[in-house]
């Protein structure tokens, strides 16, 4: 009986071995992995892949993920975003931030006092296709 528990383990090592190598350096972990739609996923990105941002006023940032996909999310007023030198994304609802969900956006922005560091909740509206970010003001185009 012990003999065939201790195979058993092996045999879980073994198959989490096999599978983790499709899963490293994708960004995805084996949760979310399990958890994704086929579409739906091009509709998601980790908020730890952002590489990039700018922003149009205090209602409007836009993102660029690691893959150099760009999503838009959209504020009721931010105060700080416009000025901030950094933003942290965090999702509400799990590990990935997905198109219709709300995020939290936390500002760092230059202040004395700390006047432009905030947390607000935005709405991401939509991953934009390479001729919306083409189309966007240089200014604002991560």
């Amino acid at each position: 009986m012990r003999e065939g528990a201790q195979a058993m383990r092996v045999l879980i090592i073994i198959a989490a071995i096999l599978t983790a190598p499709g899963l490293m350096g994708s960004g995805i972990q084996p949760s979310e992995a399990r958890a994704e739609r086929p579409g739906r996923a091009s509709q998601c990105f980790l908020p730890q892949t952002v590489r990039n941002y700018r922003t149009d006023g205090d209602h409007a940032a836009y993102v660029k993920d690691l893959s150099g996909r760009v999503f838009l999310l959209q504020t009721n007023g931010c105060r700080g975003l416009i000025v901030s030198r950094s933003i942290a994304i965090s999702p509400t609802t799990g590990g990935s931030a997905c198109v219709g969900e709300p995020v939290s956006i936390a500002t760092s922005g230059p202040s004395i006092r700390g006047e432009n560091n905030s947390v607000c909740t935005a709405r991401i509206m939509k991953r934009l296709t390479p001729s919306e970010v083409e189309a966007l003001p240089r200014g604002v185009r991560p």
